[in-house]
């Protein structure tokens, strides 16, 4: 969800302008925007990469354009851990070194963390500040801050109606996000009557996207699902139809990247959790349906 989402230029803008203060706003020329390929990164650093990297170009004070980039770090995270300080400075630190080796300035790096999760972000601001030591000890140690997109206090039900409202996707994305650890549904099923007003339901694949996100995020069944988007005057029968076949597209690709037997295990156990009929992961699989009813015993 998140990289589909942010890997999306105007996706990243928005989410740029919804965090950074108005100070570094008007500096940053939004017209020029990159999201940065990371398909380079080596195995050996994987864990410490960012999820996005947004590439813009600084204003002078004038107004004018200086040959300056920021490169903005986007962590996602489902969980406030501290260790984000160090993950975010060895990127950092990577990035120097590249700059340092291939004889050109070191470039500006500002993290950003779009956190929603189950428990309440504490994590401090600034790198500094992780540090239990007198504020004339930190004076002299190293630091840098990171800005935050908190889902948890974020409101789709007023976004909608401000500079974001006819972003149905970014919108959409931002929400489901949002409910992924808790038990809204009537959210979601303004969501639904969202799409409706804005004629979203014209994009089948988006919505089957975004429906299969909540097939894995929530615990509910494909005839709810149907149910919620005929309340909300969304014809359900074709889209459901669509994402079944989809599912059952995925099941099968699932076990062919994982093996044959473990992947038809691992793949029935994913549709069964999204609460898929029986008899489409029978045939996703090949299992017989007993076989089915049996592993379902197992999956909580």
């Amino acid at each position: 969800m998140f990289t589909n989402v942010f890997g999306k230029v105007d996706n990243a803008r928005a989410l740029l302008k919804k965090v950074l203060p108005e100070k570094l706003k008007k500096r940053i020329d939004f017209s020029n925007i990159e999201i940065e390929d990371t398909d380079y990164v080596s195995k050996q650093f994987e864990e410490y990469y960012s999820d996005i990297v947004v590439k813009v170009k600084m204003k002078s004070k004038d107004g004018g354009k200086i040959p300056t980039d920021i490169c903005f770090i986007v962590e996602h995270k489902t969980e406030g851990r501290k260790k984000i300080f160090i993950q975010v400075l060895k990127y950092m630190v990577e990035e120097w070194q590249k700059d340092i080796d291939e004889k050109r300035p070191l470039r500006i790096i500002i993290p950003i963390v779009f956190y929603h999760g189950e428990k309440k972000w504490t994590i401090p601001r600034f790198f500094v500040d992780q540090f239990d030591v007198e504020e004339e000890v930190k004076e002299f140690l190293l630091n840098y801050r990171y800005f935050l997109f908190d889902a948890e206090p974020w409101d789709f039900r007023t976004e909608r109606n401000k500079e974001l409202k006819d972003n149905v996707f970014l919108l959409t994305a931002l929400a489901l996000m949002k409910y992924a650890y808790t038990d809204e549904t009537e959210g979601i099923e303004e969501i639904f009557r969202f799409w409706h007003e804005k004629g979203f339901t014209d994009d089948i694949e988006d919505v089957v996207f975004f429906l299969i996100y909540i097939s894995d995020t929530k615990n509910i069944s494909r005839d709810q699902l149907k149910k919620m988007l005929e309340k909300s005057k969304i014809e359900g029968g074709g889209i459901m139809q669509t994402l079944g076949d989809r599912m059952r597209k995925e099941g099968i690709e699932i076990g062919e990247k994982i093996g044959i037997e473990e992947g038809k295990i691992e793949t029935a156990r994913t549709l069964i959790k999204r609460g898929i009929d029986m008899n489409i992961i029978a045939e996703a699989t090949g299992f017989p349906k007993g076989k089915i009813e049996k592993l379902a015993e197992t999956v909580h």
